[in-house]
């Protein structure tokens, strides 16, 4: 299979002039023009943390700016970014899972690795938010509660808002134990095209079927969500994948308001 070494976009999320988004592949061409694999692991090389992230960050045209990112905790808290004085130092050590802001020409993003990393914008009012929405964050709602906040923060209106839900596994690969289901029961039918029983005692969640829901839920218009259509765990050549791999690296996925 040919490495990937291209910018993912999340599928017709970026017809939108208002913003601009993109998630890394696994691998980039380094100034010798070798390939080599994305390592955002800051706390074990700092160094080379700056380097792949300012290498991913130039690969976008126009963008510069390193995206604000937050301490990811598998929680349903959220943090509103308003002022443009907060070091990137400062908000990594907030404890949160979903980070909004109305600040333009400012990047905000979220590490996944199999995970789903959501992009919300209101286009109208200029407001933007990146979720982390695993399978605890899924269950906790946190793509609702984010919608919520925009709202209470912002003004913003559901039935404005453009989402994209990008790279992560996907419902044909995400297997769980029938006890980790106990969370979902009051939130969703516990058949498809949400879950799918593959037999003894084991079920396939489809955590975007769950989180578009919510948003259909929450106000958001059916045509106004859209879906990136590949699986990290079924391209290991392309994409790291928690599930598949274990220790492995991270996907980054960033929005900004232009």
């Amino acid at each position: 299979m040919k490495l990937s070494v291209s910018l993912i976009k999340i599928n017709r999320f970026d017809s939108f002039s208002e913003f601009t988004h993109a998630s890394s592949p696994r691998y980039f061409k380094n100034h010798l023009g070798k390939i080599e694999q994305y390592d955002f692991a800051k706390k074990d090389d700092l160094q080379k943390y700056n380097i792949h992230m300012i290498q991913f960050m130039n690969m976008v045209q126009g963008v510069k700016k390193i995206p604000y990112l937050l301490n990811q905790v598998h929680s349903d808290q959220i943090f509103v970014l308003k002022d443009v004085s907060q070091t990137h130092e400062q908000v990594a050590k907030v404890k949160a899972d979903a980070i909004i802001t109305h600040l333009s020409e400012i990047p905000i993003g979220i590490f996944t690795a199999d995970c789903i990393p959501i992009l919300i914008c209101d286009p109208r009012l200029q407001v933007a938010a990146a979720i982390h929405a695993g399978r605890k964050g899924t269950y906790q709602s946190i793509v609702n509660k984010t919608i919520m906040a925009m709202k209470r923060e912002y003004g913003c209106h559901p039935e404005d808002l453009v989402a994209g839900l990008g790279l992560g596994i996907r419902g044909c690969c995400y297997e769980i134990p029938e006890n980790c289901l106990g969370p979902f029961e009051n939130k969703i039918p516990l058949n498809p095209p949400f879950v799918k029983s593959i037999g003894d005692g084991k079920f396939l969640l489809n955590l975007y079927a769950v989180n578009t829901q919510e948003m259909i839920d929450a106000g958001l218009l059916p045509e106004n969500i859209f879906l990136s259509e590949e699986c990290t765990f079924c391209s290991p050549m392309k994409y790291f994948s928690y599930r598949r791999e274990g220790q492995t690296g991270r996907i980054l996925t960033f929005i900004m308001l232009q």
